[in-house]
Parts: C-alpha cells; structure tokens; sequence
C-alpha cells in the first residue's frame, strides 16, 4: 500500500479502510511511513484499529538490529513502542 496520507484524519481513515481489507480478505496489509512520522502513524493504528487486529513492526530490516515484533493492538497499547527515527515497514493483519 505504499505510504499513507499524511493528514491524521484521512490517515485514520485509510488505516481504517486497510484493517477492513486486512478482515475480508484474510490478507495482510503492508505499508511504509516515513521514519520521522513513525510515532504518529504508531498513535493512530493503535487509536483506530480493533483490540484483536494484529500489527506488525519491522524496524531496520537486513541489519544486525532488525527487529520484527507481531502483537494484537491491545498488546501493543499496553506498551506502546518508541521507534524513533529509523526505517521501518508496518503490517496489518488479522
């Protein structure tokens, strides 16, 4: 899916609309923001989707500190990550 629209409301919707498909399709959603827009993308997947959807970080992939964490939202609200500015791509499924 590329890189999602930057305007909070719109990008709400748009994960909105992903989370849907992810749901109907029984397919994961891939997508990319930019590194320094990490934590605001982060805040909106957590504040839109549903507690059981799961999300997907993966941070510096092909590096020697590549992590790939995959939680239900309700456990990434429980501990909502700092990922600073590095690359990384988010995914989600149900």
């Amino acid at each position: 899916n590329g890189y999602l629209p930057r305007e909070t409301a719109v990008r709400k919707r748009k994960i909105k609309e992903l989370e849907k498909e992810a749901i109907r399709k029984k397919q994961t959603q891939i997508f990319i923001e930019t590194p320094y827009r990490n934590q605001a993308l982060i805040q909106d997947v957590l504040a839109t989707c549903e507690d059981d959807t799961l999300f997907c970080i993966a941070s510096l992939l092909t590096s020697p500190r590549e992590k790939i964490i995959t939680r239900t939202i309700a456990n990434w609200k429980k501990r909502v990550p700092e990922l600073g500015k590095i690359p990384a791509i988010f995914l989600i499924g149900n």
